[in-house]
């Protein structure tokens, strides 16, 4: 817990003094952000409220809640509303929510003999 607050921390800090435009690398950053959020989003809901039927649909929402809420405040503060930003990242939000919801991504590491091994375990819901 105490790394992904790190990380969070950091990439907060990071961004801070970002400034935007609409090269390929602005449009990244929205589109892995997002995707990131929606995929965390959709697995959190998948493991704490089980009766939720859709996950993936909320983890999408919020996602894309927060795309939209971020060019209004950027609007409102000076900036245009950015209509491929918000665009990018609901794709994003989108291949996100889907992909965590159908797919299973998550690190594994062995030990057998004092050796270790790192991996990644993969598996699709039918």
């Amino acid at each position: 817990m105490k790394s992904m607050t790190w990380i969070l921390l950091s990439s907060m800090l990071a961004s801070s003094a970002v400034q935007a435009n609409d090269s390929f690398g602005a449009e990244f950053s929205h589109f892995a952000g997002h995707t990131a959020l929606a995929g965390a989003s959709t697995y959190v809901v998948d493991q704490f409220w089980p009766e939720v039927q859709e996950p993936a649909w909320v983890g999408f929402t919020i996602s894309t809640s927060v795309a939209f809420a971020g060019e209004i405040y950027d609007s409102t503060n000076g900036h245009s509303f950015s209509l491929l930003d918000a665009a990018v990242g609901t794709l994003g939000a989108a291949v996100g929510a889907y992909a965590t919801d159908k797919w299973y991504v998550a690190p594994k590491m062995n030990t057998l003999n004092g050796d270790k091994t790192y991996g990644m375990v993969v598996v699709y819901k039918f």
